[in-house]
This record gives C-alpha cells, structure tokens and sequence, in this order.
C-alpha cells in the first residue's frame, strides 16, 4: 500500500450553513441555544461525518437529542431507543418553528429519576465535569480565557477501513503493547493483564489557547486511578494521531471556531491567534483527593503516574509527551497544576 498521507485522513466538524444558521441570532431554533445554555447541565454538540451532520444537545455523558435538517420547514429529532420510550412524543420529524422545550424537560425529569442513567451526570463523576468544563471555555466563556474548547468527543476520519487499520490501528497496538510490558514490570502495583484494558478512541476536548496552540485534552476523574496513571499511554496514542494531520487539523479549528462564535457556542468576543504553533497534550484531572498515605506508597496515584510516564519514556525515547501539561479542576477553584 503508497504511503499514508494528509488527503487519507480528515476532520472538520463545522455544518453548513442551513443547519447553523438555525442556532444563529434570530434563528429558528435560537429558543433551544438560550434554554441550553440557561441550563448547567445541558451542553451542545455540532458536527458532521461523511453522510450526515447534526445539532446535539448533551446531558453529561447523555446525548439526548440529535437534529438533522431535513429540508427548509422540516427537521427531523432522533435519539437512543430508551429515550425515545420514555418520551416518544419528543422524537420524529417535526416543523422547524416547532417548540418542544417542554418535551426536553420531561425527558430529563425521567432521566433523573432513573438509576440507570444517573451515572452520566448526576453521581458528578467524568460526564458531569466534561460537561461543566465546556460550558465554561464554551457557550459560557469569557474574552478573556486562556483558552476555548472547540470539540469535544473529537475523532479523526479515515478515507477507508484499511486506511484506518494502518493509520490509528498500528498506533494503538503498539500502546497497548507497551501497556502490556508495563503490567509484568510489577503487576501488583500497575495492574494485571493490561492488555485487556481499552485504551479509547476518542479524544476529549480540542481546545484553542490565545497563543495558538491546540490543546489535546483527556479528562479523567479524580476515582479513575488506573485511568489517571495509565493516561501517559493514551495521550501518547492520540498526540501521535494528531501529528500526523497538524496542518490540517489548524485549518479546520479555525473554521471551527468562526462557527461556533457566529453562533455563540464560543465567545465572539474571544480573539482568535493569528496562526497554530503547537499541539500541547493535556490530561486534567477532576476533583482529585491526594491520599493521605504517604507519598511513596502503592497507592498514590501521582507517583504511579510519573512511574509509567518514565517507564514510556526508556521505550518510546526521553522525547515522549515532553511538553505534556497535567491540571487539576474542581468546581470551587477551576483549574490548577496537578
């Protein structure tokens, strides 16, 4: 097979301008980007992909609508079987002009009283704080924030299947083979049978700072301490994926986030950098508890953390995630250094 270039991998979210413009001021749906955003635990999600592009509006982990437009006057709402059950009247085809903001509040009324769906936003574990740091560098931003997010749930195309397998497939067998090394290293502190354990396939958050810089963001809960002092092997897989469509990728969050401030997804007031610089990857950290045993112990996630970033480093060379930023976030204080 010819060796993979840029034109085999793609990624550009932003929609046309019939389905954004129905978000925009005066829009036909401009009623639905002021009950989401009035509402802390309802988030927005646009995009697009080979065959269809859509309108989403997210509940944590939840995403508990999609719109797709349909033609001028019609749009059509779809979303997961058990919410369609619970709600039947919410989903379907509908007028543009229609309104079915009660139809969203009693779905979300159902979701809260449910247990099995709680666990995406409610228990304020990994989808409660996704959802709340995008809100904040996102349709609730301000001018001056260091940075905006302008994906989330962020996924890199393939031109094929085949493509794909040689592009991200070799890239992710060969950080789950590392991991797999790491288990044997000491299984008792890391974990055993690694291999096992899913590395993920989808980015975050990709951000913007003032400086230029794209910011690759993983997001972890502070609970998740396997997941937190694993993540170098993630990040590592998707920095790798990332580089190899940098110039591209700029483009594309530029027209990104144009769109989103048009709209109001991002603050318009935000000054855009004049060009992209770096990919910084970035893991943060959500409401972490440092332990009270002592430092060293078997325990302590930090420790374990910088174990499997040096040990990464010996195989992969003392390059590895070199200009990596780690950040603690709670509610109560934002972000910090981990």
């Amino acid at each position: 097979m010819a060796k993979i270039s840029s034109i085999d991998m793609y990624y550009n979210r932003t929609i046309s301008k019939d389905l954004s413009s129905l978000l925009e001021e005066n829009g036909q749906l401009r009623w639905l980007f002021d009950f989401v955003k009035k509402r802390e635990d309802l988030d927005f999600l646009i995009g697009k992909n080979n065959s269809k592009e859509w309108i989403s509006v997210y509940r944590g982990l939840t995403r508990i609508i999609s719109i797709t437009l349909k033609n001028n006057s019609t749009i059509y709402i779809d979303g997961a079987e058990t919410y369609k059950n619970i709600i039947p009247a919410l989903y379907g085809s509908k007028r543009i002009d229609d309104n079915f903001q009660n139809d969203i509040e009693n779905l979300i009324s159902q979701i809260k009283k449910n247990d099995k769906f709680v666990r995406y936003y409610d228990k304020k574990k990994e989808g409660y704080y996704q959802n709340e740091i995008s809100r904040i560098y996102g349709i609730c931003g301000n001018p001056d924030d260091d940075f905006v997010i302008v994906d989330k749930e962020v996924v890199i195309g393939y031109s094929s299947q085949v493509v794909k397998d040689k592009v991200f497939g070799n890239i992710q067998q060969e950080y789950k083979k590392l991991q797999s090394q790491i288990s044997t290293v000491n299984p008792l502190r890391y974990g055993k049978d690694l291999e096992k354990k899913s590395i993920g396939n989808e980015l975050d958050f990709l951000a913007l700072d003032k400086e230029g810089n794209i910011l690759l963001i993983e997001l972890k809960h502070g609970t998740n301490t396997s997941g937190i002092y694993l993540s170098p092997l993630q990040i590592g897989m998707y920095a790798d994926i990332h580089n190899k469509f940098k110039e591209e990728l700029g483009d594309a969050v530029f027209e990104m986030l144009e769109q989103k401030q048009k709209i109001g997804l991002i603050n318009p007031n935000w000054k855009k950098p004049n060009s992209i610089k770096n990919l910084i990857p970035v893991l943060v950290i959500s409401d972490y508890n440092y332990p009270a045993r002592e430092p060293n112990s078997r325990y302590d996630t930090k420790s374990k953390f910088d174990e499997i970033l040096q040990l990464t480093r010996k195989q992969l060379g003392s390059n590895f995630l070199n200009n990596l930023r780690t950040l603690n976030y709670t509610t109560k204080n934002g972000l910090s250094n981990w």
